[in-house]
């Protein structure tokens, strides 16, 4: 081979090489592709219905007034008093999230609920003994719808408002509900139906717990004022039973 040949075949040699060597580090770069983008999460939706229970305090108060059907002297306000106690059950419901902000929704519950608010005897006679006045919401229900604003995906606050229904026990005796006149007892045990309107904030727990919710909730509870009848037919007492509730509640979202 002359010198003229030799140098055309290392000429082609090396271009082979270079062509090779780009080639490869070709297919290395063709092989660092960008990271896919994050998946998108999607808000999470309050649509659906749930159910929960509930547990807190409960503030009831009792006033009564005692009169006659025609002339009654020395009658009048017998008193009133308020106590503190537990109320706790459970709730169901359904949310609509009608626009990105902005949840509608209706909810039913039961409670049961203790305590007794009292009041003293209006008059002091030597025979007095015992409270004038007892007042027990002893349960309660509710039907109420909600209008709620959501300050972010997972936490709605809202306001709410309907129709409750109680299980009433009232007793009033002037002279005190032991004394000896016990004949001047004025009671009444019976079912009311009032009013109930309230507010409160609920959290979606996200993450494994997403389908949970919980919430504080804060309502007012008046049953109107009715009259309890006793073993003296000319008089009458007048009863006013209300409660403000304060409770904390848990809901699992379907």
């Amino acid at each position: 081979m002359n010198s003229r040949g030799y140098l055309l075949a290392t000429a082609g040699g090396v271009a082979a090489a270079a062509a090779a060597t780009g080639g490869a580090q070709a297919a290395d770069l063709g092989v660092r592709k960008a990271p896919p983008p994050a998946p998108v999460v999607a808000p999470p939706s309050w649509t659906g219905f749930y159910v929960g229970v509930h547990a807190g305090a409960n503030l009831q108060n009792v006033e009564s007034t005692y009169g006659a059907v025609t002339t009654c002297t020395g009658c009048g306000e017998i008193g009133g008093g308020s106590d503190f106690g537990f109320i706790g059950g459970g709730q169901i419901g359904y949310n609509w999230q009608f626009a990105p902000t902005w949840v509608a929704g209706i909810e039913g519950t039961i409670s049961g609920l203790t305590g007794k608010a009292t009041a003293p005897p209006q008059f002091t006679p030597a025979s007095k003994k015992g409270n004038g006045v007892e007042g027990q919401i002893t349960w309660l229900a509710t039907l109420r719808g909600r209008i709620g604003w959501l300050m972010d995906p997972d936490t709605m606050i809202y306001g709410t408002g309907g129709v409750a229904w109680g299980g009433i026990k009232d007793r009033a005796n002037p002279n005190g509900l032991g004394s000896t006149s016990a004949i001047t007892n004025k009671s009444v045990s019976r079912t009311r139906t009032g009013w109930v309107a309230g507010g409160g904030i609920e959290h979606i727990l996200g993450g494994a717990w997403s389908h949970w919710t919980l919430g504080i909730e804060a309502l007012f509870v008046d049953f109107g004022s009715f009259t309890g009848t006793g073993a003296v037919p000319t008089k009458t007492s007048t009863f006013h039973n209300k409660a403000a509730i304060g409770q904390v509640k848990l809901n699992y979202k379907f």
